[in-house]
């Protein structure tokens, strides 16, 4: 199965934060499962007034997005730890995604797809909502009222919150995937802590 991972980081403060602390994990994740990984550091399309989060759900602008039967969408303050398992392999017309506020809301910093029409047509009536920054609440309606959520297992996006009471369990159980959720300061944090484990 031919599978890309792409990653979005706009503008050069996003950018180096990424060469710095993300990359190198990324690469080698995706080597080691023979996914190609793709970087985008310049809008897709225009949509003013959106913050750049939106952009993933243009990904269908991409003339090569066809190319490939899978698509793996992950956020570019993802730390991937190592010995990260493939992801599944989503069913064409199904939208593989982690749970963020139980039970009505994904987190859109993991998308899993097959390049379909029907997920091209979700994710463009998700972009028709004029909600300046939630991407993930216009998707959840979109995806849920279409009955194309797929769960996939949570370590894929374990969302690393400092106040929380979830943060013992990032930090002692072993996850795959660590989301920093807009923190950027996180992520040197969950590096080290990854160094730590030799993860």
């Amino acid at each position: 199965m031919k599978t890309c991972l792409i990653n979005i980081a706009i503008g050069e403060k996003y950018i180096q934060m990424y060469d710095q602390w993300v990359r190198a994990r990324m690469q080698r994740y995706c080597d080691k499962h023979g996914y190609d990984l793709k970087l985008i550091t310049t809008p897709i399309r225009d949509l003013p007034g959106k913050q750049f989060t939106w952009q993933k759900l243009c990904v269908f602008d991409l003339p090569w997005l066809r190319e490939y039967d899978q698509v793996i969408f992950v956020d570019s303050d993802i730390l991937v730890a190592k010995g990260a398992p493939a992801m599944p392999v989503v069913k064409p017309g199904k939208i593989g995604c982690v749970h963020d506020k139980l039970p009505y809301q994904i987190n859109s910093g993991l998308l899993i797809f097959s390049p379909t029409d029907a997920i091209r047509d979700v994710f463009e009536e998700a972009l028709l909502d004029g909600d300046p920054f939630w991407d993930q609440k216009a998707l959840t309606r979109s995806v849920l009222y279409r009955k194309m959520e797929e769960p996939v297992d949570p370590r894929f996006n374990r969302q690393f919150y400092y106040r929380s009471w979830s943060v013992f369990e990032s930090l002692f159980c072993r996850q795959w995937f660590y989301h920093a959720c807009h923190g950027k300061s996180k992520i040197p944090l969950i590096s080290a802590w990854l160094k730590l484990q030799f993860r």
